[in-house]
């Protein structure tokens, strides 16, 4: 009996309480004023009554209307919410205000204006009408804080709402691969690229559930991810190219690993949505693409020009080579510059040209070892004799040399040894250039 009493007394003075908290919450809004440190947004509104501060937050909401910035991003592509489509509620916003703390502003934005801007801004991305609630949402509490530009992602709302899509794709043919290649392959299947990650390519390939590769192997790995990558906006925070052109790789799509001088292949995903990468062996090639949310534009990347650079043939002479036959010590490669560009569009349309790489091979020059060549004494002779009897010699030395095939002389006499070099019938030049072969023996000749 005396339980229920004390339960009626407490239940009457929560009630009592909560009527007091009323009326006085009533009496503030209808005469009292504000007190220190009252803010709506980043308005002061501190020691006003709440007829003076409806006038003066009508005033800097009216200015805070005629400033308003907001920028709704969707991936790649930003626009601007219209300020006609956003309403500033100063009734409501004062209602619900507390005297002494900082309160939001109460904000509305249309459906109907959110909902045409959309199908305006973003034809090919289909968005419910509860999703376009969602952002509607959104913004009006982004705006809650009065603090301008605003930026409002709008996956942040609807990143349920709209499904994935392959946004970039490559294959590369190849008839067989590695254990480790095949287990590099695998760790870089079902990987995630979160938002505004980083990516580094020899991390992932040199971590120890891959296992030890070649250079080659990672090369060949990277750039087929290069090639997908360059298919999305991701940034490229580090790319390499080779010093010769690869036999495998396509120039202009080549991202070179190299683990003794750290080359690296880094990229960064700056959306607000994460990626995932997918990766196979199938077929007789490596399959990769990328999925995630549709981007805005199309990306193209192409080659845009490619030259050529004929290697030269650099000429050697050894005692070493017999008469009549030639010794290629180096094969000739020809020097290749490739020049790619990217095409942004929309529904077929380019919109944007942009530069991407100008990447350039040298030529690698071949070589050829020739035998010394036995020089006629007896011209040799007379040609010093006409020097000797001239009487208007110019004092100028002239120097011949002979080929031998006896080590110790050719020794003495390598500085002074020929040498030729040709290009696609270049003219031929002496150069004194001494350079040794694989035992040590000096060759004539250079290259330039």
């Amino acid at each position: 009996m005396n339980k229920n009493i004390v339960t009626i007394s407490v239940s009457s003075i929560i009630v009592l309480v909560l009527m007091s908290s009323v009326a006085l919450a009533s009496e503030f809004r209808i005469g009292n004023q504000f007190a220190d440190n009252t803010y709506v947004g980043p308005f002061n509104i501190s020691n006003n009554k709440t007829k003076q501060a409806k006038a003066k937050l009508a005033s800097d909401l009216s200015e805070l209307q005629n400033k308003l910035e907001v920028n709704l991003i969707y991936q790649d592509i930003q626009f601007s919410l219209p300020p006609e489509t956003v309403a500033f509620d100063i009734d409501m916003t004062l209602a619900n205000a507390n005297s002494g703390e900082d309160n939001p502003i109460i904000v509305s934005v249309s459906r109907e204006g959110l909902k045409t801007l959309l199908s305006q801004e973003l034809p090919r991305i289909l968005i419910a009408k509860n999703a376009i609630d969602s952002v509607a949402a959104g913004i009006e509490k982004e705006l809650q804080t009065g603090i301008m530009p605003q930026n409002v992602n709008i996956t942040d709302y609807v990143a349920n709402e709209i499904p994935n899509k392959v946004v970039g794709t490559s294959e590369f043919t190849i008839d067989g691969i590695s254990p480790a290649l095949s287990k590099a392959i695998h760790a870089l299947d079902k990987l995630t690229i979160e938002p505004f990650e980083s990516f580094s390519m020899m991390e992932l390939l040199t971590s120890t559930e891959v296992g030890p590769l070649s250079d080659e192997e990672m090369t060949l790995l990277s750039s087929t991810l290069y090639t997908a990558v360059l298919q999305t906006n991701f940034q490229i925070n580090e790319r390499n190219i080779s010093t010769v052109v690869s036999p495998n790789i396509q120039p202009g799509f080549e991202a070179a690993i190299n683990q003794t001088l750290g080359l690296d292949f880094k990229f960064t995903n700056p959306n607000k949505t994460e990626f995932t990468i997918q990766a196979a062996w199938s077929a007789g090639a490596i399959h990769l693409s990328i999925e995630g949310k549709p981007f805005y534009y199309t990306y193209e990347p192409t080659i845009a020009n490619t030259e050529t650079y004929k290697p030269r043939t650099v000429v050697q002479y050894s005692a070493f080579v017999d008469d009549g036959q030639v010794v290629v010590s180096q094969g000739g490669k020809v020097g290749v510059e490739a020049t790619v560009i990217r095409t942004l569009s929309v529904d077929g349309n380019i919109v944007e040209t942009e530069d991407i790489s100008k990447d350039f091979y040298a030529p690698v020059h071949r070589i050829e070892i020739h035998p010394l060549l036995e020089v006629d004494t007896s011209v040799t002779d007379s040609a010093d004799n006409k020097e000797t009897n001239n009487p208007q010699n110019d004092g100028t030395d002239s120097k011949t040399t002979t080929g031998t095939s006896n080590p110790e002389e050719m020794d003495s006499n390598a500085s002074d040894s020929n040498a030729t070099v040709s290009e696609s019938g270049g003219e031929e030049s002496n150069v004194g250039e001494v350079i040794y072969d694989k035992s040590g023996l000096p060759i004539s000749g250079s290259g330039k």
